[in-house]
């Protein structure tokens, strides 16, 4: 547990609930956050490489972070691949989690999801997803407030890093266009493309695809630890990955998908929405088809 003392009650909030629920995310719930969930850091003397929590595509589903965090209390580092917000019922936690990091010297990307809440725009899902996208959205807009809009609008699409002297680039879907790009592994050419567009990186993190990704070409190692919030490769498992003594190491943390049904309940949102949503998220993301 960490020895940080609590801020006082009286601190400025990292910002307010919208829809007038009343409720505010103050600096001492996010201490309490910490407490709860781990500190997320270690003193150089304990360790002298860096162990990086990486997750991407939460989708408002702070079950299943919260249960990664409890898992890696140790990690002295998060590097979140973007998409916090829609497809869920708990974009107020799970952003005032991610502006609490931020804070901290957290490394976060922001996903199409995170651009189109914070500009109330067409996220520009796949056909499939595309409703449950806007009416999530609208949803998520009416829960957060404007600093928790402002935090994803201001996170940048992409970043260069250095992980145990390897140089890194992150970002949501591509390099080249990192908020909606899908990687086109059957291609050499696109991928080559992307690799030169990210300067021949040894490391390339991304998300968006919601499944996991682990591919080494003869430059560059791409590194997808697949959907925290919304996996869609028939686990139903928060899917996650950890960088630890220059390697990295894809895992994975049940959790209970009925909290999310109960958290649906007040979002008002359409009960056929809400279902289609649940079947993706207890299959492990098989989306039935319309009408659900």
């Amino acid at each position: 547990m960490t020895n940080e003392p609590p801020p006082s009650v009286h601190d400025e909030p990292v910002f307010s609930h919208g829809g007038g629920c009343g409720i505010l995310l103050t600096t001492s719930l996010c201490w309490l956050l910490r407490i709860l969930n781990g500190s997320g850091g270690r003193s150089s003397d304990q360790r002298q490489l860096m162990k990086v929590l990486i997750v991407s595509d939460i989708h408002a589903n702070w079950t299943a972070l919260r249960t990664i965090l409890a898992a890696e209390q140790d990690y002295d580092k998060i590097l979140c691949l973007g998409d916090l917000v829609d497809y869920g019922p708990q974009p107020f936690e799970c952003v005032g989690w991610a502006a609490a990091k931020f804070q901290e010297g957290g490394w976060f990307l922001q996903g199409n999801h995170d651009w189109s809440v914070a500009y109330n725009a067409d996220a520009r899902c796949s056909k499939p997803y595309a409703h449950l996208a806007e009416a999530t959205r609208k949803f998520t807009c009416r829960v957060l407030g404007h600093k928790a809009v402002a935090f994803l609008s201001d996170i940048p699409s992409r970043l260069e890093l250095s992980l145990d002297g390897k140089r890194c680039v992150a970002c949501h879907g591509t390099p080249r266009d990192p908020l909606f790009g899908y990687f086109d592994y059957n291609n050499p050419q696109e991928v080559r493309l992307e690799i030169g567009s990210a300067g021949d990186p040894d490391c390339l993190f991304f998300g968006h695809t919601h499944v996991p990704c682990d591919i080494h070409s003869s430059l560059t190692h791409f590194i997808n630890p697949g959907s925290v919030g919304q996996p869609r490769d028939e686990n139903p498992a928060a899917a996650y990955a950890v960088w630890e003594n220059g390697h990295i190491h894809f895992r994975r943390s049940d959790y209970d998908t009925e909290e999310i049904a109960c958290a649906f309940v007040s979002t008002g949102l359409h009960q056929r929405d809400i279902r289609a949503l649940m079947a993706v998220l207890r299959s492990g993301g098989l989306l039935p088809k319309m009408p659900y």
